[in-house]
């Protein structure tokens, strides 16, 4: 149980894991810290003012300076319950942005699966569900958690392609959506608010994706600096759109799954259009 500040501390050995752990070097364990951020983090874990909790977002935020304006809000029916599916730009300003606005909203009342390193982020772990964003599959306590979250009352943020946008032939593209969002928006009955986000990640980033791709490697290196990609944006403003609820009935034997999960993939895309930013996906 988590009682004091340094029990929100990052800990490397916690993140990768005994096994992991014990066979990296220390000079790749002090390079993963370096790009993480670990010092940067604790630091401002054991300074800040809310250093757990919903109270995180904003702060968190504040620190790295990064803003965000909002359009479509007047579509959000308070009193419903939805699955927000939002396009997968950045990797962790949208996590704290999305964050913020949902603090704003609903209290507490939000759960957004996401990877295991932002899952490791402590002060925020109550509001992340983790999931296996490589290979797709989930052990058994991983998918009891999903399985609570739906039946809950939470608002429930989806990430539905999993993976953030890459470059393919020069142009930053949205990885293809997974069709769970739509499975179970059928078997919760929730209905489905589009959201798009703008902004991208840096050329480094989109590098390290492609030789990942070229190395046919199982793991994206870039994702080892995702945290790094958040400092980056410091003095950045963010435009996040919210569409108009796609009713859950409308998810019927007339189309795949898949080809649902792409229509709204495709739906999301079309709300980035006059929110005076550059289209990422």
């Amino acid at each position: 149980m988590l009682k004091d500040r340094t029990d929100y501390l990052l800990d490397l050995d916690e993140i990768l894991g005994p096994k992991m752990s014990a066979r990296l070097p220390g000079f790749v364990k002090w390079f993963l810290k370096k790009r993480l951020h670990f010092k940067e983090i604790n630091e401002f874990v054991m300074t800040a003012e809310h250093y757990a909790g919903v109270g995180f977002f904003d702060e968190a935020l504040k620190h790295v300076d990064i803003t965000y304006r909002t359009r479509g809000e007047e579509n959000i029916d308070l009193s419903k319950k939805y699955i927000f599916a939002c396009n997968h730009p950045l990797g962790g300003p949208e996590a704290l942005i999305i964050g913020s606005i949902f603090k704003r909203l609903y209290g507490e009342g939000f759960k957004v699966p996401s990877n295991q390193i932002l899952y490791s982020l402590k002060p925020l772990q109550e509001f992340f569900v983790p999931v296996n964003v490589m290979s797709g599959r989930q052990d058994r306590k991983i998918t009891e958690r999903i399985t609570r979250m739906f039946e809950s009352d939470s608002q429930i943020l989806v990430f539905p392609a999993g993976l953030c946008a890459r470059t393919f032939k020069g142009v930053i593209t949205e990885m293809p959506w997974k069709k769970m969002f739509v499975t179970q928006a059928r078997k919760y009955r929730r209905d489905v608010v589009p959201v798009h986000i703008s902004g991208h990640n840096s050329r480094w980033y989109f590098f390290l994706s492609w030789l990942s791709r070229t190395l046919k490697l199982k793991f994206n290196i870039g994702m080892l600096f995702l945290v790094d990609e958040l400092f980056k944006q410091t003095g950045n403003e963010f435009v996040i759109t919210f569409g108009k609820p796609i009713p859950y009935t409308t998810f019927d034997s007339s189309k795949t799954d898949l080809q649902w999960a792409d229509e709204v993939k495709n739906t999301v895309k079309s709300l980035s259009l006059d929110n005076g930013c550059t289209p990422n996906m």
